[in-house]
């Protein structure tokens, strides 16, 4: 089922008809996520940078820079992960059999849908940070990340993509981003009914952020995104060198080390270092100690 929705109108009744889907439990229309979707590009000034929307239930959900076609599978929380220990989303469904899946909650779904809509509109923020002539943190840090694929498309065939893919720097700025917006947004809701699931979302999401900040090559070890996206940045440009490919870029790492943010928050969001305080919270929040429906609001600053 592919429904094709090109208009540039928005209805802005999309944030009471997801409301109103999470208070009677039910899996939210695509045409309901179809609104929603162009009502985010209008809030965040994105609607140059897409030209197509589809929802559809073949396939993963993602955007085409080229034809600026965005996709939405609002069945993909079916998707087996090809890594089993990442700790996301996809683990808010339960096994009812081998190789069948089955939603014990409606709005897990909800859930699920709601983060992989941000997860793609934050690619294309990025493409719009990069595109912006100011130079900022996090324009470099994008382009590090479009580097990271282009080299890995054009020489290698996405090998590290497929293997790393949430290690890749803008694949986790995509989902803190989408975790934050999701979260925020059926917080602000104020649904007794759902708190039980959000708690669990939180939890995931903790989960999935302490994995991010393993080190990629020896996961007991604490790291950052950031300094294991620029270990793949640094591998990819090693191996092009070694196949009689060279490339010249800025010294990306060095305006990075210089431009730390002093804020927490901040720093958790564009993948730095954080201090222990924070660690120890998202460790107490991912084993249950600690029940919250906003793991962002205790960040302290």
């Amino acid at each position: 089922m592919i429904f094709i929705y090109n208009t540039t109108w928005v209805i802005k009744m999309a944030y009471s008809s997801i409301r109103r889907g999470l208070k009677e439990n039910r899996i939210i229309s695509d045409y309901t996520i179809l609104d929603y979707i162009h009502l985010r590009l209008k809030e965040e000034s994105l609607e140059e940078y897409v030209s197509s929307i589809s929802i559809t239930d073949i396939g993963e959900s993602y955007y085409n820079p080229i034809d600026k076609h965005l996709c939405i599978n609002t069945e993909e929380i079916f998707y087996e992960n090809i890594d089993d220990h990442l700790p996301d989303l996809l683990k808010l469904i339960s096994r009812k059999e081998k190789n069948m899946y089955k939603l014990d909650d409606p709005n897990y779904g909800n859930i699920y849908n709601i983060f992989s809509v941000n997860h793609e509109i934050h690619h294309l923020i990025q493409k719009k940070e990069i595109n912006d002539e100011k130079d900022t943190i996090r324009k470099k840090l994008f382009e590090v990340g479009k580097i990271q694929e282009f080299i890995d498309s054009r020489f290698f065939n996405n090998f590290y993509y497929l293997k790393y893919h949430d290690r890749f720097y803008n694949e986790y700025n995509a989902n803190i981003e989408a975790y934050y917006e999701m979260i925020s947004l059926i917080q602000a809701y104020e649904l007794k009914n759902i708190e039980k699931e959000l708690i669990k979302t939180n939890k995931i999401a903790s989960k999935h952020i302490l994995y991010l900040y393993s080190d990629i090559d020896n996961p007991t070890k604490n790291s950052n995104p950031i300094i294991n996206s620029l270990k793949i940045y640094k591998h990819l440009l090693k191996k092009s060198k070694k196949h009689g490919v060279e490339f010249e870029f800025d010294n990306y790492e060095d305006y990075i080390n210089k431009n730390i943010p002093n804020n927490e928050f901040e720093r958790l969001l564009l993948g730095y270092s954080i201090n222990n305080e924070t660690y120890n919270y998202l460790h107490k929040v991912s084993s249950g100690r600690v029940k919250t429906l906003n793991l962002f609001n205790d960040i302290n600053c």
